[in-house]
């Protein structure tokens, strides 16, 4: 993880640059061989943006997804987000508007992600409401077997 973020942002008064395209082949290596939810949580987040290469919104969810099911915060929040807007892929409502819940129920402290659930919860239909708690519940218990 340290080496892919020293090659995303660079080492300042070093000869390492930054090299997004080197960064991603380290999170992906680290996500793959590693399983390791940060790296699983950067390069989802850099499939997304196509940043260090082509852009590949199926592909990004994948990695968000692993993630966010070890409670990477971070992944919980952008993959939520993501399905909840549904404008890079199809739009789930419930599903995201959970993730956001994980999301801010593990890091109640970060304030964009506080805020990202808000305005979600608050655009969010009754129905989406109820499925998210249905599929939180779920999730949850899961996690506890």
């Amino acid at each position: 993880m340290a080496l892919g973020s020293y090659y995303l942002l660079g080492i300042p008064n070093s000869a390492v640059k930054s090299d997004p395209d080197r960064a991603r082949d380290i999170f992906a290596y680290a996500a793959s061989y590693f399983g390791d939810a940060d790296a699983q949580y950067q390069l989802g987040r850099m499939l997304l943006e196509g940043e260090g290469g082509t852009r590949d919104v199926w592909q990004a969810a994948r990695w968000l997804k692993l993630s966010a099911d070890k409670g990477q915060f971070k992944a919980q929040a952008l993959l939520g987000a993501t399905l909840f807007k549904g404008q890079v892929m199809p739009r789930q409502g419930a599903r995201g508007l959970m993730y956001l819940t994980l999301a801010r129920d593990s890091a109640p402290q970060e304030k964009w992600v506080v805020d990202l659930h808000a305005a979600a919860f608050q655009q969010a239909t009754d129905d989406e409401r109820s499925l998210a708690l249905t599929y939180l519940e779920a999730w949850l218990k899961g996690r506890r077997d």
